[in-house]
């Protein structure tokens, strides 16, 4: 039977409690009595258009309300949503837009393109709308993750999918049903569940910006509207660092996207040692998440891998060999992935969707499984515990990356031969590396390959480095040596060429790195830096006197370009380094 459609289940919610709060963003708030009718004269003219059960729309609108009433009044027309990053490239969604068929967008600027709408420009009344019944193999949304043949590739899942995923997320997390954070793109799917989550569990989502808070670019929530749900990423663990106490769950904080160790889980419990964490494991092709390990407040945490724990329920987990067969308890395997939360395939690419979501051989009602290329081991006390990746598929950030991809658009630069794109640091601090044979006289510089790779890349998937090598390093067997591909040069400058300005942000972003000194010419992200360094050093020089804004250094990531781009964020009495 399948699980209650998102349309119902948050009908359902809207109809228990029409004046509690929805949506809160600021200081605005909407009731689900005025999300329902938002939405519903979207979908009205929507469906006008026709949208409707097996259709998919496209949405591409900034973080706020009018983005959840968009994507919600797609859902109440039985149509698919297909979310587009409000900061991607436009030529990867303009790819995007043309390989999913989407026959309508929403966005924030009107178009002639005839498919073009803006939320604004719906003239249907207010009105509860009836949404069309779903079935459980309708597109519920697409979502695009990166892809090795140089285009992302869109994730269909079906409608069942997703109710079965909120239908466990509801029972299992009793946060959802009080105030979430929804801080990341929902073209990510780890939003999903922050996002409809507490529509269908009656609870209200906080829109945060929580680095623009972390930086002092925007006040935090009051003490009041303190959150009981939050998820994310190990990679935001040092944000959480620099949050106030208003933005952090009192709840449950469940974290997914990429491995989680107990060393990088140590300092949140020592601060927060009331809160529920629960290590959510479970790729896009699995609908959000699949399986979870909790650790309840006082539990013990060794500081190596949290498992990943046991599957949801209808979720079936098989480790099988090369042969696809089931290895020993403590062995090593590939996991495979069956059961209702399994997606339909990969739209459009048949041989690849064929070549992952392969027969369930342990089945007998002719269903699939998803091959994930995770190698995961069974512990002795029954939980899954993740040991690596099976291929070269990098995680960077919470990101699913094929380096392929980003190799692929590098390569159509003109003076670009060869290259290789690797992952160095450690894993709350991972960066992209760019290894770089010129072609014949020609040797472009790193800017202008940053450049290049930024017009057609979102931004986790542009290189922080770029070495330029006469040969990639190669094995005997003629493949890539990634152990002898040389580290990133560090980058240097004489202190006594920097202005008053310039010294005093290189002694903060030496201490947001934790090293002695770093030069104003040094990229702080090849310097083994992240967007929590970028944070760190806004937040310091805003005490200094010196307002960054945090766009500009991580796109600049250089002391002396980002003051170049910010010239007057300086003032002339800014001297000195920081105690």
């Amino acid at each position: 039977m399948m699980p209650l459609a998102l349309q119902d289940a948050f009908l359902d919610q809207a109809g228990r409690r029409p004046d509690a709060d929805a949506v809160v963003h600021g200081d605005r708030v909407w009731t689900y009595r005025e999300l329902e009718l938002r939405a519903g004269r979207i979908a009205r003219t929507l469906a006008a258009r026709g949208a409707g059960p097996g259709t998919l729309v496209a949405v591409r609108l900034a973080h706020g309300p009018e983005l959840i009433a968009a994507l919600l009044a797609v859902v109440l027309t039985g149509a698919g949503y297909v979310p587009l990053a409000d900061d991607d490239p436009p030529e990867r969604n303009r790819h995007i837009l043309d390989d999913c068929g989407a026959a309508l967008l929403l966005a924030e600027h009107p178009s002639d393109d005839g498919r073009t709408l803006t939320p604004d420009e719906t003239p249907a009344p207010a009105r509860p709308f009836d949404p069309a019944p779903v079935r459980a193999g309708d597109p519920a949304y697409v979502i695009y993750t990166s892809g090795s043949s140089g285009r992302p590739k869109g994730v269909l899942v079906e409608q069942g999918a997703l109710g079965a995923y909120l239908a466990e997320a509801r029972a299992r997390y009793d946060g959802l049903a009080g105030r979430t954070v929804l801080h990341s793109s929902v073209s990510f799917d780890m939003a999903v569940t922050s996002l409809w989550g507490p529509l269908v569990s009656g609870g209200a989502i906080h829109v945060l910006d929580l680095k623009a808070i972390a930086a002092g670019e925007q006040p935090p929530p009051p003490a009041t509207a303190r959150p009981t749900f939050l998820k994310v990423t190990p990679s935001h663990l040092p944000l959480l660092g620099l949050l106030p106490d208003s933005c952090l769950p009192t709840g449950q904080l469940v974290i997914g996207g990429e491995a989680l160790t107990g060393s990088a889980l140590g300092h949140w419990r020592t601060a927060h040692p009331d809160v529920t964490v629960v290590n959510e494991y479970g790729p896009t092709e699995a609908t959000v998440g699949c399986c979870a390990y909790v650790v309840h407040p006082g539990d013990a945490v060794d500081p190596g891998p949290v498992p990943i724990g046991r599957a949801f329920a209808g979720t079936r987990l098989y480790v099988l060999d090369a042969e696809g067969k089931p290895v020993a308890a403590g062995a090593v395997g590939e996991l495979h992935i069956a059961g209702r939360q399994v997606a339909r395939g990969y739209l459009g690419r048949a041989e690849l969707t064929g070549e992952r979501f392969v027969p369930d051989s342990f089945a007998a009602d002719g269903s699939r499984m998803y091959r994930t290329g995770d190698l995961v081991r069974e512990r002795q006390d029954g939980d899954l515990e993740y040991v690596g990746r099976a291929d070269g598929q990098l995680k960077v950030s919470g990101y699913r990356i094929e380096p392929g991809e980003i190799e692929a658009v590098l390569r159509g630069h003109a003076g670009v031969r060869d290259c290789a794109v690797v992952a160095v640091g450690a894993t709350d601090a991972r960066r992209l590396v760019a290894y770089v044979t010129p072609g014949p006289g020609s040797a472009p510089d790193a800017a202008a390959l940053a450049r290049h790779a930024a017009g057609a890349l979102p931004p986790y998937m542009v290189p922080v480095a770029f070495v330029t090598l006469p040969e990639l390093p190669l094995t005997p067997n003629g493949k890539l040596d990634r152990a002898a591909l040389p580290e990133p040069p560090a980058e240097g400058d004489e202190p006594g060429d920097r202005s008053r300005a310039e010294t005093l942000l290189c002694a903060l972003l030496a201490q947001a790195l934790g090293v002695p000194e770093i030069g104003a010419d040094a990229d702080f992200l090849a310097s083994g830096g992240s967007s929590i360094t970028a944070l760190k050093l806004v937040a310091g020089a805003r005490r200094a006197g010196i307002r960054l804004e945090l766009t500009t250094v991580l796109r600049e990531r250089t002391v002396r370009r980002i003051l170049a781009a910010q010239p007057d964020a300086a003032p002339p009495i800014a001297e000195g380094a920081p105690k």
